[in-house]
């Protein structure tokens, strides 16, 4: 045989053997469709390209058995990718509040016999928000709002400008500029002031004409508010060793 016979019935050799390797795959693919495999479980056992396999796939038909097992087995990968997920963001959790602890420690150490920070502690512990993730802390008194204020200034490290608010109001109240009455009253601009909340009322009269409302303050970062519970749990302790 010639040279060139040779060259050619080799590249025949070969490329039958790459036809039966391919048509083995295809035949291996349909089997783990039928068994309810996704496209990217297959693409791990089968050796091919992701539009070769949607081609191979695409028009085969499947029984309503076989499609009740692929539905189950994608809602199963599903769940234990949120379960993979959710585990990770928990102990990324954990991890974020131990460093969080630690500071908060260090800096109850620092503060726990100055009066002012045991008064907003116990204040927020009173009548701060705690079934949400952020802080937030709402009274009608001018007084004790500024406390507040001063207390996130002094131990959150916060400054007057960072702090927003939101009035919470009823509606015959509205065209009485409670917002200015507020501004005024803690130094805080307008522009800091969050989008009114009237709150309906049965009455169509003020019931209280001296009444400006409800304010809150809001803060932005989850920390400050994990911060401020770690804050209460140091004091109990204190206060229970005593």
């Amino acid at each position: 045989m010639s040279v060139l016979g040779t060259h050619y019935a080799l590249n025949l050799v070969y490329y039958i053997h790459i036809m039966i390797n391919r048509v083995r795959e295809k035949k291996k693919a349909m089997r783990l469709r039928k068994k309810g495999y996704t496209y990217n479980e297959i693409l791990k056992e089968v050796n091919v390209a992701k539009s070769s396999l949607s081609l191979w796939l695409k028009d085969m038909p499947l029984t309503k058995q076989e499609k009740d097992i692929l539905r189950k087995r994608k809602d199963a990968n599903i769940s234990r990718g949120r379960i993979r997920a959710g585990a990770a963001h928990h102990l990324a959790r954990l991890e974020r509040d131990k460093i969080l602890f630690q500071e908060a420690k260090e800096e109850f150490e620092r503060f726990k016999y100055d009066p002012l920070f045991q008064m907003g502690v116990g204040l927020y512990w009173a009548e701060g928000a705690k079934r949400n993730d952020r802080f937030a802390f709402a009274n009608s008194d001018p007084d004790m709002i500024n406390v507040m204020i001063r207390w996130i200034e002094e131990y959150l490290g916060l400054e007057r400008r960072d702090i927003f608010v939101r009035l919470f109001i009823h509606k015959p109240y509205r065209e009485e500029n409670c917002e200015g009455f507020w501004s005024e009253k803690i130094g805080v601009d307008l522009s800091h002031f969050k989008k009114t909340v009237y709150k309906p009322t049965g009455l169509g009269i003020k019931k209280r004409p001296s009444y400006k409302g409800c304010l809150r303050i809001e803060l932005g970062k989850v920390n400050y508010l994990r911060k401020v519970k770690f804050w209460q749990q140091l004091l109990i302790m204190h206060y229970q060793k005593r």
